[in-house]
């Protein structure tokens, strides 16, 4: 006879729980690169990961398959591999939000809450035969926080949080540009950040160049920058962020990681950004304890919602000349790590390092962001210099499939560059569920004993 403790009732209930969804096959939808403007984007098909078995068919609707017995747009037969990603001929065509999420919808009345999201009118189903076996939808993600169950013990560093780079590298009209340089290299993104939110982004990452406007108004001086070039005016951007969390109550996390333009050796410059941060964002932004030393990421994000925080500013505060480089408005950046200068291969064996968590591995016990992209000059090495829309198009899927497994319980930010083509934001969430069921649980244990 032998008696075997276990001290697994979280665990094995979280097992249970995840089991039947393993053993299906997940089937859902992105965004392809591939379209010259957004609305030329067509839809993709993903399953998987690891599929047991895939399904007969696939179908793709423009309205909900279980409540009517209608016929789909295309219909994709014959999915032999486990995992996969198939590029179809529907276009995504104009994007309208529904319940007051559009940017200019204005706040005269509250926008409809959707804890758990909102599908778009593009469906994609899975059959055997006639039998119905999944559906999922491309949806708006605009209150996914608010979902969290248990996550009352859930510290910003605890958190997935789905993120951009390069967040405000984007052009609302390619058609007012004759530039390839900005249209195919310095643009980094499908949507503005207004829409980034709403579809469930958290973290936003941005580049800052100061650009003398000969204007009264010093704001409009500062301008979102990528490879070493101005994009658009910043203040725009921030009031949209303040403006989403004003509407959707929501948690953002907005970090001014470089200074490419304008700021070198120029205190004052970084002085007057501060300002600007402080008066858009001052009455929604966290304040720490200077007194206290706090570390940014150990706060609950829950606790900060009830406090009526919305936004937690990331700035490197060495480059403010006193006493601005002792404002409790701003949290010290967060652990940082890159992928900009690897090939695939490279990438897989960095998240291995990274995701792992080993003790004494880089990732410390604090915030962290993984930033999933590659630069202009990694590509170069393969002798053809690939657009920003061809580099996500290789890393993003990677990234995102890897993720699906153990290592996504440990990561906290991951970013990259036209996020779309992903579902990290529905992987997030599902994540942060997992996640807060096991802190919830972690005192409760039961003892069994195994006879044999």
């Amino acid at each position: 006879m032998m008696k075997m403790k276990l001290w697994l009732l979280p665990l094995l209930h979280c097992l249970l729980l995840i089991a039947p969804l393993r053993a299906s096959c997940p089937i859902y939808l992105t965004i392809s690169l591939s379209g010259k403007a957004l609305h030329d984007s067509c839809l993709e098909v993903n399953w998987g990961p690891d599929c047991a078995g895939p399904p007969e068919w696939i179908g793709i609707y423009g309205q909900d398959p279980t409540i009517s017995n209608f016929q789909p747009e295309l219909r994709i037969n014959g999915l032999n591999n486990r995992t996969g990603k198939l590029s179809t001929p529907i276009k995504l065509g104009k994007l309208l939000f529904p319940g007051g999420w559009n940017r200019l919808d204005g706040n005269e009345s509250p926008a409809t809450r959707y804890p758990r999201g909102k599908c778009l009118p593009h469906y994609v189903a899975s059959y055997n035969g006639t039998e119905l076996l999944t559906v999922e939808c491309l949806k708006i993600q605009p209150n996914w926080m608010a979902q969290i169950k248990d996550g009352e013990q859930m510290p910003l560093k605890s958190l997935f949080l789905p993120g951009t780079h390069a967040s405000g590298a984007f052009l609302a009209s390619y058609s007012k540009t004759k530039s390839l340089l900005v249209k195919d290299y310095l643009v980094a993104q499908h949507f503005d950040v207004w829409s980034q939110l709403v579809f469930g982004i958290r973290y936003l990452d941005f580049s800052v160049g100061y650009k003398y406007m000969d204007s009264d108004n010093d704001a409009d001086n500062f301008w979102i920058a990528n490879e070493n070039m101005f994009i658009i005016p910043l203040a725009g951007v921030l009031r949209d962020v303040r403006h989403f969390v004003e509407r959707s109550g929501e948690l953002v996390i907005l970090d001014f990681s470089s200074f490419p333009i304008g700021f070198y050796k120029h205190p004052e410059i970084y002085s007057s950004l501060f300002h600007l941060l402080r008066q858009e964002l001052g009455e929604v932004a966290y304040q720490r304890n200077v007194t206290l030393d706090e570390h940014c990421a150990n706060r609950n994000f829950r606790q900060l919602l009830a406090l009526g925080i919305h936004v937690v500013l990331l700035f490197p505060t060495q480059e403010l000349p006193y006493p601005e480089n002792e404002s409790g408005l701003l949290c010290s950046p967060w652990q940082r790590f890159s992928t900009s200068y690897m090939n695939i291969s490279q990438t897989l064996d960095y998240m291995r390092l990274l995701f792992s968590r080993k003790p004494g591995g880089p990732v410390q016990d604090d915030g962290w962001i993984f930033t999933a992209v590659k630069s202009m000059e990694q590509t170069l090495n393969t002798h053809k210099l690939q657009t920003a829309k061809q580099r996500a198009a290789v890393i993003n899927p990677k990234v995102n499939q890897w993720l699906k497994g153990p290592w996504g319980m440990n990561a906290n930010v991951v970013s990259m560059d036209y996020f779309s083509n992903t579902n990290i934001v529905d992987l997030a969430i599902e994540v942060n569920a997992h996640k807060a069921f096991l802190l919830a649980n972690k005192d409760k244990f039961i003892n069994l004993e195994i006879l044999r």
